[in-house]
């Protein structure tokens, strides 16, 4: 072992090394199954979805199977759009750290995630069409982190993280 590695004290436990293992994996498999298959059905759904809710909030939404043009600028909806990739990523997190839940409450959370998702993407697009590819540019990965970190807050609920925070 790299002893400078050893006196910085910067070394991963067998149980470390077990999540990353896992979690890298599995995630990896799953969303190469993603990109793989590209879930059509799902993409347009989101894309009907973002139609209806960018109408309602005023926005001018012209669609075509899986493309927007919102205004003058065009968005596409692919599978990293459809809230598929957070369940992967929970999923791969309850794997990895062998958190069990009950099936009702994983299809609630996925639930969940498909909806924050929908309006993650409503707020990416509409800021797209008011400001350009530039606001786009800074909005859509800042939004991806809020989508993640929503993703292992909800994790980090059933791993028992926030266990210290409740009161007794």
């Amino acid at each position: 072992m790299n002893v400078a590695r050893k006196k910085s004290g910067w070394t991963l436990s067998e149980k470390e090394k077990h999540f990353l293992f896992y979690f890298i994996v599995v995630f990896s498999l799953i969303f190469a199954v993603l990109k793989i298959l590209e879930p059509r059905s799902i993409n347009l759904l989101v894309a009907q979805l973002q139609e209806s809710i960018l109408s309602t909030a005023g926005y001018p939404v012209l669609r075509n199977g899986t493309s927007l043009l919102v205004g003058n600028t065009a968005f596409e909806i692919v599978v990293d759009c459809s809230g598929l990739v957070m369940m992967a990523m929970f999923f791969a997190l309850l794997y990895s750290t062998k958190t069990r839940i009950p099936h009702l409450r994983m299809l609630g959370y996925f639930a969940f995630f498909f909806f924050f998702n929908l309006f993650r993407i409503a707020f990416t697009i509409a800021v797209g069409a008011d400001y350009g590819n530039a606001a786009i540019n800074v909005v859509h990965p800042v939004l991806w982190f809020v989508d993640s970190g929503i993703v292992f807050a909800c994790w980090g609920y059933e791993y028992g993280l926030f266990k210290a925070f409740k009161k007794r």
